[in-house]
């Protein structure tokens, strides 16, 4: 297991309700994701193609903030009827992201990619 994925199991193990966690580039591309067992059984939801529709938002969000002067993004969540999607940039090039069951404590979800984000960005 690499040391991304380590990072990644160990925010989905943590979190209550969470179906998968992942690190990717800005540009789409994952760079690794763990998912938990629990994704398997949530029919029709691809987290997957979810994620990268999501990377071009969160790039449009930043670069917003910084047209108007609201400084850098540090997280972006996305709430949907089966979904919740906490996003958090590590740096230009790369975020991290956990998406959850709308029950799963999103509070401990944004610690936990804080904590494993800085982790992350250490063996980059």
């Amino acid at each position: 297991m690499s040391g991304f994925q380590s990072h990644l199991q160990a925010i989905v193990s943590a979190l209550p309700g969470a179906l998968v966690a992942t690190l990717m580039g800005t540009d789409g591309i994952p760079v690794d994701t763990f998912e938990a067992e629990a994704l398997q059984s949530e029919e029709g939801l691809d987290v997957s193609s979810l994620m990268v529709e999501f990377s071009s938002m969160m790039s449009q969000v930043h670069k917003t903030g910084e047209i108007f002067a609201a400084g850098p993004l540090q997280e972006l969540v996305i709430k949907s009827e089966r979904l919740v999607t906490l996003l958090r940039p590590l740096n230009a090039e790369y975020f991290v992201a956990v998406a959850l069951k709308p029950g799963g404590s999103a509070g401990k979800g944004r610690y936990l990619l804080r904590v494993h984000g800085a982790r992350l960005v250490a063996e980059m």
